[in-house]
């Protein structure tokens, strides 16, 4: 986590030009702290440090009327128990002028998006909260590819590694079929028995075996 001394956060305060600074009051919706510190995590550069001042006006003055910040902190980590999936922040107490705020710093995301609350997936007869796994599938099957591999996921599919020579192409066929275990926007995984074996999803090409049915892929080999 990037560290911002007291300076650095004073400045920052009063700072009207700065993209990445949001001011709340500690009476505003505890929600609007929460969605403020997510399109900070989803927007910025990576590793980029923003900040959140809870307790300020818009004005950068620290409010007159003091509130308990230890009380502050503990509901903002309450809140932020919402987010999916979690981003890392550190909670800082300013002081200007006699009066005590509270400085949230969040930074930019390598693991966006992150979303203000976690998503939902049918399991069975019940509704749970998506796992990480299950998470990152519902992203990932925003791609085509990625959409009809997920597809069939625990199916059987025909599978050969190609490698095209300058005057012929030697395929070499799977056996025994495999099972797609799972597929993000980089890699597919494919489970036999109980040995597993991930492959780029850039040297997957997907075709049809119409023989059974089922989707064809071909690997690339280099």
């Amino acid at each position: 986590m990037i560290e911002l001394n007291a300076a650095e956060l004073l400045a920052r305060l009063r700072n009207f030009e700065d993209n990445f600074v949001e001011r709340k009051t500690s009476g505003d919706d505890k929600y609007d702290w929460v969605k403020t510190a997510v399109a900070f995590a989803n927007s910025a550069p990576v590793d980029y440090p923003c900040v959140l001042y809870i307790g300020v006006r818009d004005n950068g003055d620290i409010e007159e009327r003091q509130v308990n910040l230890d009380s502050l902190q503990k509901t903002f980590n309450k809140e932020m128990r919402a987010v999916y999936p979690p981003i890392a922040y550190l909670l800082r107490i300013i002081e200007s002028e006699g009066r005590q705020a509270l400085a949230v710093i969040v930074l930019g995301s390598v693991s966006r998006p992150h979303f203000a609350g976690p998503s939902y997936v049918r399991h069975g007869s019940e509704t749970r909260v998506a796992s990480e796994e299950q998470f990152t599938e519902l992203i990932a099957s925003r791609n085509s590819k990625t959409t009809m591999l997920l597809s069939y996921k625990d199916k059987e599919v025909t599978v050969s590694n190609v490698r095209r020579l300058s005057t012929m192409t030697d395929e070499s066929w799977w056996s025994p079929d495999p099972k797609v275990d799972g597929c993000n926007q980089f890699y597919v995984t494919f489970r036999q028995g109980k040995l597993f074996q991930s492959v780029p999803l850039s040297r997957v090409e997907i075709l049809f075996d119409h023989e059974k049915d089922r989707l064809r892929l071909q690997i690339m080999v280099p």
